[in-house]
Parts: structure tokens; C-alpha cells; sequence
């Protein structure tokens, strides 16, 4: 093979494995004292992808939707920092929301349209209250103790595999019913994170392109304060 296919080969590889692991890694929501974070990479892990790295696959930095009392900013514009997009949030929202942009993966190569992956991510102030769904595949308290329920396109999404994280980073995985809930137990305090994932291989468009396929991951991240005290998260792995 001459150095020129070996260097087209290699480089295609790699684009590939970039597409991969994106496809791997989540989005979630953090908050704390009026800063919100949004991290990119695997919360069970401890992973936290960094700048310079693949924190900057992303098209710009996402604006953070935020609704509920004293709320001044229904949308907030935030900085790209060294392991997270850092937001400044007003009042006591009740949620917050976010939905980078991520560039299509080209499938040419296979001879297939390209893909959209489109994560986002959600953070509630706890479970006691109901949450209106917002994003394609959404992920939302119902108000019942331990009780998510997982919507696609305004309704209830049965059959889908929702993975909660807890504060330790054990996890634990439910499907949801037909009328798109799931019910965890969380006994531990401190934060954690569920995902839900779903694919639609109905062709549509994105970023003005068309594409033959959506693949959604979403987040829900809430922090509780009673339960028991939790183990710390394992040590970070290196971000890629």
C-alpha cells in the first residue's frame, strides 16, 4: 500500500472511531450555587471529555433552556471550558435543558445516507414535581416517587431501555411500559443520571442536510437529598 492510501485509510479509521465513541459517550447536565455544567462523555465512569479534545467536535456552544421561579433568562448563553460548557443560572429553575450540536457522520463509504446523532440532556430539581417533555426523546419526572416516563415526539415511547446511574456510578437498566414509565429505586443520596436512547431509520432532514437515520440519547440528571451515603464515583479515566 503507498503512504498516500495508507495515510486515507488511517484517516478514515479514525473518523470512524470518533463517530463511534460520540455514539458512546452522553451528554448530562450539572448544577450547583447558580453554575451549571454540561459535560460530555460517560457519567458512570467518570469520564469527562476535555478542550482541546473531543469537547470540540461540537458546532459552537449550546445555549441552556431553563424554566421555573425567577427564571429572568428562559435561555443562557455559556462558555466552553476546560471539561464542560460553564453556564451562569439565575433564580431556582426547575429545569434546565440542553441540545449540542453534533456534526452528521458520514456513511458514504457504505454506500448509506448520513446520520444524525442527537444527544441532549436534562436537569430537574428533583422528582416530586411533573415535567413537561421539550425534546424529541425525552426523558421527564411524572411526580411519582422514583417514577421517569421516556416520550418520543410527544408521546409515551414503550420497549425503551432506561439506564439510571447512581451517585456511586452503579447502574441499573428498566424498560418502559406501554405507557412509556419507569420506577427505580434510589436509596442513596447525591446525584444521578438516567439515559434512554432510540433510533428512527425514517429518512428526514438536519443542519439542512438529509439524512436516513436519527439516533437520539438523552439525559435526565436530579440530585436527591435524603437516602444513604453513597460511595464516591471510581477514579477518572483519561479523556480521549
Amino acid at each position: 500500500m503507498s503512504l498516500t492510501l495508507r495515510s486515507t485509510a488511517l484517516a478514515a479509521a479514525l473518523l470512524a472511531l470518533g463517530a463511534t465513541t460520540a455514539q458512546a459517550h452522553q451528554v448530562w447536565l450539572e448544577n450547583a450555587g447558580g453554575q451549571a455544567r454540561l459535560h460530555f462523555g460517560e457519567f458512570n465512569e467518570n469520564l469527562r471529555e476535555t478542550s482541546p479534545g473531543l469537547l470540540d467536535k461540537f458546532k459552537g456552544v449550546p445555549a441552556l433552556e431553563q424554566q421555573g421561579p425567577g427564571a429572568a433568562a428562559p435561555r443562557v448563553e455559556g462558555q466552553l471550558g476546560k471539561d464542560a460548557f460553564n453556564y451562569h443560572v439565575t433564580g431556582t429553575p426547575q429545569t434546565l435543558f440542553a441540545a449540542p450540536v453534533y456534526p452528521l457522520i458520514d456513511r458514504s463509504k457504505r454506500n448509506l445516507p448520513a446520520m444524525a446523532w442527537q444527544p441532549s440532556a436534562r436537569w430537574v430539581a428533583g422528582l416530586t414535581q411533573a415535567v413537561a417533555p421539550t425534546a424529541p426523546l425525552d426523558l421527564v419526572p411524572t411526580g411519582k416517587p422514583g417514577e421517569l416516563k421516556v416520550v418520543y415526539k410527544g408521546a409515551p415511547l414503550p420497549k425503551a431501555k432506561v439506564q439510571l446511574a447512581a451517585p456511586s456510578g452503579w447502574t441499573r437498566e428498566a424498560e418502559s411500559g406501554e405507557d412509556g414509565t419507569v420506577t427505580f429505586a434510589t436509596p442513596w443520596q447525591g446525584q444521578y443520571v438516567a439515559e434512554v436512547k432510540h433510533t428512527d431509520k425514517t429518512p428526514g432532514e438536519a443542519q439542512g442536510e438529509k439524512v436516513g437515520e436519527f439516533s437520539y440519547v438523552t439525559t435526565l440528571t436530579f440530585v436527591l437529598a435524603d437516602g444513604m451515603a453513597s460511595p464516591a464515583l471510581p477514579p477518572a479515566p483519561k479523556a480521549h
